[in-house]
């Protein structure tokens, strides 16, 4: 599937997060992530996510993306649906296995949003205390969310 989101980096998730409740979304999560991230010379990622919960509870799962480093705000590259798993060393053996190699690991916080079919997610990483937002969905609403948001973004935008 495509995938079609605004990412770009911040000085403060907080108007975001005003935004969001303003907007009447949804709180649908909020996380700490511990993320590896795998790549391919043909240019795909993976991404082996560890969630903990508030509750304590964890997941892990992994999912495949076109690679894209670009400082494009707008970003469209396919992206897999994310399949659950228990063993992480099967995970690790079928991506090299796969030719995929380790280029990064993070530590994130994930508060996501959710109204219709936008998906909102405010990233804080801890090693390197950026924060990221990003807004993923149908190409109409993602658009007619962004231009609400463009002046936030405009005042609180960080620079790469």
């Amino acid at each position: 599937m495509t995938e079609y989101e605004y990412s770009f980096r911040v000085k403060s998730l907080k108007p975001y997060i005003d935004y969001c409740i303003k907007n009447n979304y949804t709180l649908k999560s909020n996380n700490k992530q511990e993320g590896m991230v795998y790549r391919k010379r043909n240019k795909t990622l993976a991404r082996v996510m560890i969630n903990t919960m508030p509750d304590g509870n964890v997941t892990k799962k992994i999912d495949f993306k076109d690679e894209d480093f670009s400082t494009a705000v707008l970003k469209e590259r396919r992206e897999s649906l994310p399949l659950n798993f228990t063993d992480e060393d099967a995970i690790k053996s079928i991506l090299e296995f796969l030719g995929y190699k380790k280029y990064k690991s993070f530590i994130r916080t994930r508060t996501v949003y959710t109204k219709s079919n936008t998906v909102f997610e405010l990233d804080f990483y801890e090693q390197s205390k950026n924060q990221v937002i990003a807004i993923e969905g149908l190409k109409t609403e993602v658009d007619a969310v962004y231009k609400e948001i463009k002046n936030i973004e405009n005042e609180n935008k960080d620079s790469f």
